[in-house]
C-alpha cells in the first residue's frame, strides 16, 4: 500500500480550490462585459412584474384619468 504525504493532498486541494475561483472570477467578470447594460424600460418592465396588482390597477386608472383632461 502506498502512504501519500498529506500536505502534498492538502497543497493540491488547495491549487484546485484557487483555480475553481479563479475560473469563477473569470467567467462572471467576462458575464458582466458581455450583459447588456439595464436601460429605463427594462427597469421598468423588472419593477411591472415585482409589483403588487393592486398597485398595477390604481396607477391604470391615474393613467386613464389624465389621459382624459
Amino acid at each position: 500500500m502506498t502512504d501519500v504525504d498529506p500536505s502534498v493532498t492538502a497543497s493540491a486541494e488547495r491549487r484546485i480550490e484557487h483555480a475553481t475561483h479563479a475560473i469563477r472570477s473569470m467567467s462572471q467578470d467576462l458575464a458582466d462585459e458581455v450583459a447588456p447594460r439595464p436601460t429605463w424600460a427594462t427597469r421598468l418592465s423588472a419593477l411591472t412584474r415585482e409589483a403588487p396588482i393592486q398597485s398595477l390597477a390604481i396607477a391604470f386608472l391615474i393613467g386613464v384619468l389624465v389621459a382624459r383632461r
